[in-house]
């Protein structure tokens, strides 16, 4: 068998404290705390800004209410084939019964004629 030589280094003596890291370690962190503080502390350059007034959810319901509302019963030329009213009677003409109610009761297919049995 051949010989294989070890790959692991061999540095008997540890090389020391890494004061040199530490130092700058300590630099960067306290200068990051001291610039965080000035920014903190500093006033806003770029103005105040203009925050909109809170719309009460009540109202801006209403109006929404009222916009889709004139919407469904706008005339057939604004977008709609036909207003809800003119949607609603011609549903209630096609009902089975007075006791039926909407969305969508259609009256009944005729019934096809029942074959007679064989005998």
């Amino acid at each position: 068998m051949t010989d294989i030589p070890s790959t692991t280094p061999t540095d008997p003596e540890p090389k020391g404290f890494p004061f040199i890291t530490v130092l700058a370690t300590l630099i960067t962190l306290f200068a990051f705390l001291g610039l965080m503080m000035l920014a903190y502390n500093s006033p806003n350059y770029l103005g105040d800004t203009k925050v909109e007034p809170k719309i009460d959810p009540a109202i801006k319901l209403d109006e929404v209410r009222g916009r889709n509302q004139a919407v469904l019963d706008a005339s057939p030329g604004s977008g709609g084939k036909m207003s809800v009213s003119e949607a609603t009677a011609r549903l209630l003409g096609t009902l089975k019964s007075e006791k039926d109610t909407l969305p969508f009761p259609t009256p009944e297919p005729p019934a096809p004629p029942m074959p007679e049995p064989k005998k």
